[in-house]
């Protein structure tokens, strides 16, 4: 009987060693199919190339970014760049989450043509960009000094086609299209701006139109705009789109016709007019310059992949607000 006992026992062992060998193969199956059907994150392609430069793989996820905001004072000083009193700039490295140069941060600015980037935002993340969109004749815009793209009513033209010529030639008439398609009216498109801004924590930023025209109701931060660019990284088609040295914008007319018009950037770094410091890569962003205004609003990655934001607005003059670009992009391979 002792002997038969020892046999159901040990058959009884084998039989339960047996099944939890089972419930592991099992287990690990399940987790193993979990693994593959896992969301990936990167809004780039798996190359690890970002927009020609060589990166980490894990610098390219945006969500991760978008966590950790700059925090930084109002003035801060750094070796190679120039404190000019009257210059209000910031240098905003993503990746650590720190301003290691600063001049007037929170003081409140006009952003001109800086606007146009939350009028870009806004139609991203609203619009269909394959979606058509027919011309009226309240979008378009009339003055020497104003930018147009050439739409005229009736025109035929998609929400990329004008995404693009805003955020490469900063066409005001795209503009005027895109608050109308997104907002209704370009008044309740100006609400949406305003309130898409109070997401973000622009707190020191109103906006009175979708242009950049002038207006004493209009009015942001160099922080502020640092918080706008930042939010560019989670929509690769706005990166695309601002890096463009040039665009042709295709056109339908009401007869059918098709027609072209050429557009070239208004950013001299992504034109290709400036030259940039060696393994520094622009992505885009806002310029201007004239005798009496001088700014820019710049997104750069550098040659490990990782992201800054460069800011100057009130530059004395268009030589002035290059030398301090340049002294900011030459910082971030160090």
């Amino acid at each position: 009987m002792k002997c038969i006992n020892k046999k159901r026992k040990k058959v009884l062992f084998l039989k339960l060693a047996a099944v939890i060998i089972i419930l592991f193969v099992i287990l690990g199956i399940v987790l193993l199919s979990k693994d593959k059907n896992f969301e990936d994150e990167h809004p780039y392609n798996k190359s690890i190339q970002a927009f020609g430069t060589s990166a980490r793989e894990d610098a390219l996820v945006a969500p991760g970014l978008s966590r950790n905001l700059c925090v930084g004072e109002d003035f801060t000083q750094l070796e190679g760049i120039q404190n000019i009193s009257e210059e209000m700039a910031g240098f905003f490295s993503l990746g650590e989450g720190t301003i290691p140069f600063s001049n007037h941060l929170y003081e409140k600015i006009e952003p001109r043509k800086v606007t146009q980037l939350m009028t870009a935002l806004l139609a991203v993340e609203r619009l269909n960009l394959e979606d058509e969109a027919v011309i009226e004749g309240d979008d378009r815009v009339y003055g020497k000094e104003a930018r147009s793209c050439g739409l005229q009513e009736g025109y035929h033209v998609t929400v990329k086609q004008l995404l693009n010529a805003v955020l490469v030639s900063s066409a005001e008439d795209a503009c005027q299209v895109l608050a109308r398609l997104t907002g209704g009216s370009q008044e309740a498109f100006v609400t949406l701006m305003n309130e898409r801004a109070t997401e973000l924590g622009m707190t020191n930023t109103h906006y009175a139109n979708a242009t950049g025209y002038t207006s004493d109701e209009q009015y942001t931060t160099v922080y502020d705009i640092y918080l706008l660019l930042n939010e560019f990284l989670k929509y690769p088609d706005l990166l695309n789109a601002m890096s463009l040295p040039d665009y042709t914008i295709n056109y339908t007319t009401p007869k059918g016709e098709l027609k072209q018009r050429w557009l070239d950037s208004d950013n001299p770094f992504t034109a290709g007019k400036v030259t940039i410091p060696k393994d520094v890569t622009v992505l885009g962003g806002k310029t201007f310059t004239s005798k009496s205004n001088n700014y820019a609003a710049l997104l750069t990655q550098n040659k490990y992949g990782e992201f800054y934001i460069s800011i100057v607005f009130h530059a004395e003059t268009e030589s002035a607000l290059m030398e301090r670009m340049s002294e900011m992009l030459s910082q971030t391979n160090r």
